[in-house]
């Protein structure tokens, strides 16, 4: 359960970004259309770029995550940039809006959730680390 540890949070939240990343990458083009309002509203090569930095955020969650001890800094520094997103992402979505279509706006929506709930069993794993 990624609530349990730091470590299991940092994997849990790994796993979920190579989960939405894998797919981005692999079809970019089918969720463009997907999550655009109209033809050609979201580029390709948006969607593409999008999955390939979420694997690269979750390739450096597991490498954080593995490390023995784990680097407090660089798992505050990812818990951070989580967070931001995830406070961004409405502004965002709002901004969007007329490029976004309902779909698309509903996979946005699950993800900033998903990322907050990683966020919150972060912080979590991050306190239970400095009261031990």
């Amino acid at each position: 359960m990624p609530w349990q540890s730091l470590k299991s949070a940092l994997l849990f939240n790994a796993i979920v970004c190579a989960v939405f990343g894998v797919p981005l990458v692999a079809a970019g083009a089918f969720f463009a259309g997907l999550a655009g309002a109209h033809a050609g509203a979201i580029p390709v090569w948006l969607a593409t770029a999008a999955g390939a930095v979420l694997l690269v955020l979750a390739v450096d969650l597991a490498w954080v995550a593995t490390r023995r001890p784990i680097p407090r800094l660089l798992a505050r520094l990812l818990t951070l940039a989580d967070a931001a997103f995830v406070v961004a992402m409405p502004v965002v979505m709002l901004v969007a809006a007329p490029w976004l279509s309902n779909i698309g706006q509903l996979l946005l929506a699950d993800l900033v959730l998903i990322t907050a709930f990683c966020v919150w069993c972060q912080w979590r794993g991050l306190r239970q680390t400095a009261h031990a």
